[in-house]
């Protein structure tokens, strides 16, 4: 055994690691950031729709966790009006939209081609699994947010 150890040293000192971060992810406490969860309306998405093109601007299903991540912000950067829920927001309008407990709402939403915006709000993420599936689920929304940028143009 401890001749495997000295051989797979590297390897062990990473699954071990690796072990340790996910201890700490299911464990440690969440501090609250922003309340806000951005869902902005791109330039030109229904000019986009009028020209057929299907892909989607939004996505379906909005997650939102009370005490921590509890306000949808609904912004409308398009050159028209859309509809989200019993809003209608203005071309350059914003809108706060705070929740207090869990729930679950279908709303209409004119910039999905679907036609419709899933709000999920659950509760604060208890510390094991839970928390471990709230990170995990922070951290992929982060990369799927984050824009990638070519180099800056010369002139």
């Amino acid at each position: 055994m401890e001749q495997h150890l000295r051989r797979h040293w590297l390897a062990s000192l990473l699954l071990a690691s690796f072990l340790l971060l996910l201890v700490w992810a299911a464990m440690a406490p969440i501090r609250p950031g922003s309340r806000d969860f951005l869902l902005d309306i791109p330039e030109h998405a229904a000019e986009r729709r009028r020209a057929g093109d299907k892909a989607e601007v939004l996505p379906p299903v909005v997650r939102l966790t009370v005490g921590l991540r509890d306000v949808l912000l609904l912004r409308n950067s398009d050159s028209v009006p859309h509809q989200v829920g019993g809003l209608r927001l203005m071309p350059g309008q914003e809108f706060r939209l705070p929740f207090e407990r869990a729930t679950e709402l279908q709303l209409p939403c004119s910039a999905r081609v679907s036609g419709e915006l899933t709000v999920l709000v659950s509760i604060h993420p208890n510390p094991g699994p839970d928390r471990l599936r709230w990170r995990l689920y922070a951290f992929e929304q982060a990369l799927r947010g984050y824009a990638i940028k070519g180099p800056p143009e010369r002139s």
